[in-house]
Order: C-alpha cells, then sequence, then structure tokens
C-alpha cells in the first residue's frame, strides 16, 4: 500500500534586479521555474508570494518592502506553520548583505522553515549545521560579488569624471561615439549634431533676444517648432515648454559635466557660449518673468505697477464719468484704487522730449558704460581667490597617501566638500563676469528715448520689468489718495526696494 506525501506550504520570494546593461531572469520566469520545482520536491500548496524589484545589494537605494515584510513574517512566525518551504530562484536573490541573510536563515531556523534553491535543485533545512553554512557560503559569495561590481563600477565612473567623458542620455544637440569598455559599450565622444545643435543654439538666442529683437516666450518657441515639425530623436514627440525649459538649464551645453552634485569641464566642445547661458539662467530666474510675445501685450507698465494697498497688480480699465471715459491703471483683484494711465506713462516713462523715470535712467552715460562693464565687481577679487584657495587644498588632498581606511573616508569627504564649494565659487564667478541681460535688448545711453519709441511693445514691457524692481529702481506701488501728500502722480507712487 502506498502512502501518500505530505502537503506542505510554499511561499515565493521573488526579486529582479533593474539595471542599465543588466540581464536579469524575469519575476514570471523565476515564478516558472520555481512551480516546475515543485515536480521533485513538493507536493506544495502555494500561498501568497513575496515580491521586489530592485537591488538586494547594500549600494542599493531603493528599499525593498516585500523583503522587509518577509523577514517581519518569519520573525513573528506569521510566515507558516512548522515546516513551510521559503522557495527562492537563487541564493542571491535572498540578500547580497552577509548580516542580513544571516538574520533571515536565523529566523528561517527557529521557525522550523525550510529554504529551497530553485537554481541548485535543493531544498535546505537550516536547523542542519551543513545546510546553514551552505546558505550562508551562498549569501557571503553574493555580498562579496557585489562589492566586486561596486568597485569596478566607481572605478569606471570615476574614470569617466576625470577624463570629461559624457555619461546619461545624449543631449539634444548632441551626437555620441561610443567604445566596448568592460564588456559594455560606453560614450568616449560627444559632438555637435549638425541637425539638431543649431537648433539648440536658436533656441537659446530666441528666449534670450537680442537689441533687434525682443525676447520670446519659451511657450512661442515650443508652438514654432511643433508648426515646423521638430520632435524629439528618442520619442518622436513635439517638444513642449517644459521640455525646452529643461533644455536650456542644461548646462552640457556649455561644456560642464554635472554628475553627483559635481560639476567638471567635459571633452566636448560647447554649443553655448557661457554669457549667452548665463543671460539666459537670469532670465528664467526672474520671479517676475512673463511671455512677452503675446498678442495681447499692449501697455508697457500692465503688472509692472502695484497697488500700494494689497500688493497685487493693476490692469488698464476704462476710467469713469469723472475721468471722462480716459483709461486708467486700477487695483485688478479688489478694486482699491485708481489712478490715470496716461500721466502714469508720462511719470514713469515719458518721450524724447520730457523723460519719466525710466527713460531718464537708460539715456544715462554711466548706466550705459555700467551695463556693458563686465568683471569690474568688487566681490570678483575675492571669488577668484577663493577658487584659488579651493583648488590649491583640492590638489593637495588628491596628493595624500592615506594609511588607514579611516584615514582614507576623511579625505574623501574633504575632496567632495571642496569639489561642491570650487562648484559653487565657479558660478559666481561667471554670474559676476556675465553681461547684465539688457544688454541684448536695449543700447542704453544718449538718444535713449529716441529709441524707445522704436522699440516694440513686448520689447519695452520687458526692458520695464527689469528696471522697476527692487533690486534696481524700486517697484513702483500706487497709493490712494487720503495717504499722498497730493493727488499728483509723483506723490502717489512710492518705490519699493529690496530694503523696505
Amino acid at each position: 500500500m502506498t502512502t501518500a506525501a505530505a502537503t506542505q506550504t510554499a511561499r515565493e520570494y521573488l526579486r529582479v534586479s533593474k539595471g542599465k546593461g543588466r540581464v536579469a531572469r524575469s519575476i514570471t520566469d523565476q515564478h516558472k521555474d520555481n512551480i516546475a520545482a515543485e515536480q521533485g520536491h513538493g507536493p506544495w500548496t502555494w500561498g501568497e508570494p513575496y515580491a521586489d524589484t530592485g537591488s538586494a545589494s547594500k549600494f542599493a537605494k531603493k528599499t525593498r518592502d516585500d523583503f522587509d515584510r518577509l523577514m517581519a513574517d518569519l520573525e513573528s512566525k506569521d510566515f507558516g506553520e512548522p515546516g513551510t518551504v521559503l522557495v527562492l530562484w537563487e541564493i542571491s536573490r535572498l540578500a547580497r548583505e552577509t548580516g542580513k541573510g544571516v538574520a533571515l536563515v536565523d529566523a528561517a531556523e527557529n521557525g522550523s522553515y525550510l529554504i529551497h534553491i530553485t537554481s541548485l535543485d535543493r531544498t535546505f533545512n537550516p536547523q542542519n549545521y551543513g545546510d546553514r553554512h551552505s546558505l550562508i557560503s551562498g549569501i557571503n559569495d553574493a555580498e562579496k560579488e557585489a562589492r566586486l561590481l561596486s568597485v569596478r563600477t566607481l572605478r569606471g565612473v570615476n574614470s569617466a569624471l576625470d577624463e570629461g567623458r559624457p555619461h546619461g542620455k545624449t543631449p539634444f544637440g548632441y551626437a555620441r561615439d561610443y567604445e566596448l569598455i568592460d564588456g559594455r559599450p560606453r560614450p568616449v565622444r560627444q559632438y555637435a549634431d549638425h541637425n539638431e545643435a543649431p537648433l539648440v543654439q536658436e533656441l537659446f538666442r530666441r528666449v534670450l533676444g537680442s537689441p533687434e529683437k525682443a525676447p520670446e516666450s519659451i511657450r512661442s518657441v515650443a508652438m514654432d517648432w511643433e508648426r515646423r515639425g521638430i520632435v524629439s530623436r528618442q520619442s518622436g514627440a513635439t517638444f513642449s515648454p517644459q521640455n525646452l525649459r529643461q533644455m536650456l538649464l542644461r548646462k552640457a551645453y556649455i561644456g560642464i559635466r554635472v554628475h553627483g552634485g559635481t560639476e567638471r569641464p567635459g571633452n566636448w566642445e560647447p554649443l553655448i557660449d557661457p554669457a549667452t547661458f548665463e543671460g539666459v539662467q537670469r532670465m528664467l530666474a526672474d520671479p517676475s518673468r512673463k511671455s512677452y510675445t503675446t498678442a495681447s501685450v499692449r501697455h508697457v507698465l500692465t503688472g509692472t505697477l502695484r497697488c500700494d494697498v494689497c500688493g497685487g497688480r493693476m490692469a488698464v480699465r476704462a476710467g469713469g464719468r469723472e475721468r471722462d471715459r480716459r483709461p486708467s491703471y486700477a487695483c485688478y483683484r479688489y478694486g482699491h484704487l485708481m489712478v490715470d494711465k496716461a500721466e502714469t506713462d508720462a511719470y514713469l516713462i515719458g518721450d524724447a522730449e520730457h523723460p519719466g523715470v525710466v527713460l531718464a535712467y537708460l539715456s544715462r552715460p554711466d548706466v550705459a558704460a555700467g551695463l556693458l562693464a563686465t568683471g569690474d565687481s568688487e566681490e570678483l577679487p575675492v571669488v577668484r581667490a577663493d577658487i584659488a584657495t579651493a583648488r590649491a587644498s583640492l590638489e593637495a588632498f588628491e596628493a595624500e597617501d592615506p594609511e588607514t581606511p579611516a584615514e582614507a573616508r576623511l579625505i574623501a569627504r574633504k575632496i567632495s566638500r571642496l569639489e561642491e564649494d570650487i562648484s559653487e565659487l565657479e558660478g559666481r564667478e561667471r554670474a559676476l563676469t556675465a553681461p547684465n541681460p539688457l544688454v541684448s535688448i536695449f543700447e542704453a545711453g544718449p538718444g535713449a528715448a529716441a529709441r524707445w519709441e522704436r522699440t516694440e511693445v513686448s520689447a519695452q514691457r520687458a526692458i520695464v520689468g527689469m528696471l522697476l524692481a527692487p533690486g534696481v529702481l524700486g517697484q513702483p506701488r500706487v497709493r490712494p489718495v487720503p495717504d499722498s501728500e497730493s493727488e499728483a502722480i509723483q506723490d502717489r507712487i512710492r518705490f519699493v526696494k529690496e530694503t523696505d
């Protein structure tokens, strides 16, 4: 008489690593192999599985939620009845950190659970000293491989960083050459793509503007590119304004390699000169930046003029009968106050015969000279001295020969901190030596009032936004008549500076 074998409960832990260039056995394939293993080691009744997508290495950044749940269930004995089988495709699926692997084996031993490794075609009993040794040895070998892989990867990253080689996705505007390094194709050269590079240069040029043409909004460029059928190389999709904004922020276009929070010169030719790049960065960082090319822009001061009661914007409205229906600036949101538009424009802007605040400022020779001058800031020599000191310290630490691992880690931290400081100082140096973005829009100096009359309203609006700001001439705010010395426009407007 044949006795039927007792049926055990089996629960899988399925994990697959995702990474560039890696070939990993999928969770589906692991499950198929585990099911097939039942033929020789079962019969099993399959319980709820555990599954993770991510590395088991100690160097992994993503947490493994189901691994933590598995550990908790083993330790609390909620994993199942004694004899329940934990099924793994291979030992490295479990853990590549010996401490965690041993803790799991201990928990399985305490709960009288078995561990089946499908790739070894064997079921282990952690309470058996031989099986326990085999499991822990396998986990230890997996940790060794993970650490070797980490060393190779770090060596490759550092080598690419030192040589300034490109990394990551190829930026729009560039093409790359690849070589087989350590068995994998890696980028070794990056150069301007003859079709895409002119488009990148066009984007920066249009957004920054020039003395002949007002700056354009990113949205208007995106719409124009869509009409022209310009699409992404990878996806074939049109460029959204958000895509173009990210392109405008990309330092790869000025030949800078950014990786892990540090910046170093790349080994490729820049597409954009530093002055143009910094000018665009200033425009993008300006919180008052608006789209200046819309057809609805007709009034220069709209959006710049503010209500002194609430601080909100003022917009053009038709005046009441008491103002003979003359256009006026009114508090846009709450209607706190109103002021005559013609009088306000004359006081703040003016014309060739009677320059107002803005035109009087733009006509001054010293202003024109100051806008064109670069690198004459009192702060610049201090910043350059700090850069030289930091670079000397960096070279000294890089030349150190540490005697202990602790000393090596300390030096590595100091090098990393110095690299961050140098990157920040170099950014400040570029900002101090870049020309004022106003230069690309308007020529200041004698004759500015006449040139103003020939300037598009959209460009005038951009210039006013730059000048009538807290950091320059001050933000103009209109006060109610009772709070002013008189009803005259010069008494009703006060200028708010950064120090106010």
